[in-house]
């Protein structure tokens, strides 16, 4: 039954705060931060970097979190302030990093929520759960924009996503409304936990007829088709990260960003992060460069390589994530963290130069978290309650105060920011169990690419009305 929670909310409350100075040079930006809602009542579960947990759709905003009874709920916030609140899975493992949930919207206003999974279905706990024989564990709504009720579609072959022995899964929304989900999943069985037994997965769906596409190639040793695939593993065992992330720019293409290990590395110290987008919606994907990747799955031995053991080191240095962004000029950037001294860094690809030398962010860090909106102005996130952000490709950037608290549950809607250039995002409290939805937008600066944003979301709005 759905609840509601006026009570438990925080009232909205839009406070104007300006840019701290930097280099002696004021910044002309206003900054607009609402608080949309808090619950004191999340578990440890709640909060990873892989996550998607917040999602904006027709002006209501849509929250999964876990709570301390280990149930994974929904909230919704309608346009018109009122918070209601349902429970998705009634029982959640409580294993933290893994097993919170990520929510999508498709184009017809279904609800899809996804989590509580770790190598799922291999390591659920044998509690009885009937729903834990599946690999997905994955409800969508039984109305449009509706949290009242949800069905369990992980046991429906011809809907559920494809893959088994899933984990980190994370949505993703194109211009179109089109909905993608990531994912890491296992494609080599009968052979233990040796390398090459992992692939990072990329799905795409079909609204109408309600069916999952898993997009790449099966031009590889073994039979599912995936995204990326290498034979190799952390520390000479299966362990690849995996947490691939997607971004799609104001022309609608998409980026694709994912860390990789070559063998050399360990969990938590991997050795490279590779690129790719794709401009047919999945279809076919293609180097920063715009040459094709002939065959697929990407392999670390055909794929683009932002960084790699020349950077990190033969023993690897990287953070489990990778993210990425486009700027002004429409050209990828992408964020990646040393781990061995917790630093941010990241890189740009320019015609004629390729990947730039990595350079830091401004602050010491992990994971190493930018964003970018349809105007290419940068966002890095820290976990010292600041953003930073440049207008310049990162020649400067300006620190504001904002809580973020600790990055790793810094969570943000990755569309809503192309969609409207605020930022929409989860913080989450280890120390108080607190988690809170935040909006907060930004005035005062353009850069060159504004004007072609600003036209391509009229052109995104007039065709969702004729939609």
């Amino acid at each position: 039954m759905r609840r509601f929670y006026r009570a438990l909310v925080a009232v909205p409350v839009a406070i104007l705060i300006y840019a701290m100075t930097a280099w002696g040079q004021p910044s002309p930006e206003t900054v607009t931060i609402i608080k949309e809602f808090e619950f004191s009542d999340a578990s440890k579960v709640t909060g990873s970097d892989w996550q998607t947990p917040v999602a904006t759709y027709n002006d209501a905003i849509y929250y999964v979190y876990v709570n301390r009874q280990l149930k994974t709920l929904i909230v919704k916030k309608s346009s018109d302030g009122s918070v209601s609140k349902n429970v998705i899975f009634d029982e959640t493992d409580q294993s933290p990093w893994y097993n919170g949930a990520s929510v999508g919207i498709d184009r017809n206003g279904y609800i899809h929520v996804a989590g509580n999974m770790h190598h799922s279905p291999f390591n659920h706990p044998k509690t009885g759960n009937p729903y834990y024989e599946y690999a997905w564990q994955y409800v969508v709504s039984d109305k449009p924009e509706d949290i009242s009720t949800f069905t369990f579609v992980g046991g429906n072959q011809s809907r559920t996503i494809p893959g088994t022995w899933i984990t980190y899964p994370s949505f993703a929304r194109d211009l179109n409304g089109v909905l993608y989900i990531a994912f890491r999943h296992r494609v080599k069985f009968d052979t233990g936990w040796s390398p090459g037994i992992m692939a990072a997965a990329i799905a795409r769906y079909d609204a109408d007829a309600k069916i999952w596409v898993m997009l790449g190639g099966n031009d590889y040793p073994h039979e599912e088709k995936t995204f990326f695939w290498n034979d190799s593993g952390a520390s000479g065992t299966a362990y690849q990260p995996y947490r691939t992330r997607i971004f799609f720019d104001r022309n609608n293409w998409m980026h694709v960003t994912w860390v990789v290990d070559d063998g050399n590395g360990s969990p938590g110290y991997h050795t490279h992060v590779l690129y790719g987008y794709s401009d047919d919606g999945g279809d076919t994907f293609k180097r920063a460069d715009g040459s094709l990747y002939e065959t697929l799955p990407i392999t670390l031995e055909d794929g683009d390589v932002v960084v790699g053991s020349d950077w990190t080191g033969s023993h690897g240095s990287l953070w489990y994530t990778s993210y990425v962004g486009v700027t002004a000029d429409g050209h990828p950037a992408v964020s990646f963290a040393d781990n061995n001294n917790d630093s941010a860094w990241w890189s740009l690809w320019r015609p004629g130069v390729g990947w730039s030398t990595p350079a830091k962010l401004p602050f010491e860090y992990i994971p190493a978290r930018i964003l970018t909106d349809a105007n290419g102005i940068l966002t890095a996130v820290d976990g010292h309650n600041k953003l930073h952000r440049s207008i310049n490709n990162g020649i400067s950037w300006l620190p504001y105060h904002v809580e973020t608290l600790g990055i790793h549950s810094t969570n943000f809607d990755y569309t809503y920011l192309l969609e409207t250039g605020k930022l929409r995002f989860q913080t989450y409290s280890t120390t108080t169990g607190k988690v809170k939805v935040w909006t907060v937008g930004f005035a005062g600066h353009k850069t060159a690419g504004a004007e072609t944003s600003e036209a391509s979301q009229k052109i995104s709005a007039s065709r969702e009305k004729i939609e």
